[in-house]
């Protein structure tokens, strides 16, 4: 369950590390954000990264498979964000909020 969860959060991690971009702000918004909001949207990155990994680190697993799941929801997640910033960028804040709502609600019941 833990990798479910870390891969729900793997999304919006990497829409926000994306909306830290220039070009993609350009994409999802129609225009670029102010400097303070590219570091925002940074650090709320590199916050869901961190609890994405904690989910992974508490699963019971060994560091080593841990690390290795962790890996592989992180692929998963850059290609899926990768995908809709190709085809659909207007729906990424949608879809990632989504996302994250999924990853808090199995945080609550898993009991975090």
């Amino acid at each position: 369950m833990s990798a479910w969860i870390a891969g729900a959060l793997a999304l919006p991690a990497f829409t926000a590390l994306s909306l830290a971009m220039e070009r993609h702000q350009d994409q999802v918004f129609g225009r670029t954000l102010a400097a303070k909001a590219s570091v925002a949207w940074r650090l709320a990155g590199i916050a869901l990264l961190s609890l994405s990994l904690a989910a992974c680190l508490a699963s019971g697993w060994s560091g080593a498979v841990a690390a290795t799941a962790w890996f592989g929801v992180l692929t998963v997640g850059a290609i899926v964000t990768g995908w809709i910033l190709a085809y659909v960028p207007r729906h990424l804040l949608r879809l990632a909020g989504a996302s994250l709502a999924v990853a808090a609600l199995a945080l609550v019941v898993r009991g975090w």
